[in-house]
């Protein structure tokens, strides 16, 4: 009888310890997917960033092209310059309060 009950600690004891090795090794994976997770983020910030500016650029440049252009690519530049003045009013307005 004690013989039988042995084998049911053993069995329980092996199963046990592949229990807590799968543990340990999921937690492993876990923590290396969370640091994975972060520099993804970071990375995505980067990104979205870097497009912000090249927007910038790009509105910038096609000013420019409309400053030096024909007469109607003026009349479209000034509207443009107008409404870019109006919103940085609403912005010093904004601060303002």
């Amino acid at each position: 009888m004690t013989n039988r009950y042995e084998e049911l600690i053993n069995a329980f004891e092996i199963k046990l310890r592949k229990l807590i090795s799968e543990y340990q090794s999921l937690q492993a994976q876990n923590n290396k997917l969370q640091v994975e997770l972060a520099q993804k983020h970071e990375s995505l910030i980067s990104a979205h960033g870097e497009i912000l500016e090249l927007r910038k650029k790009n509105d910038h440049l096609s000013l420019a092209n409309e400053l030096g252009g024909s007469g109607e690519n003026r009349t479209e530049a000034k509207k443009q310059i107008d409404k870019l003045v109006r919103e940085i009013d609403q912005c010093l307005a904004l601060i303002d309060e």
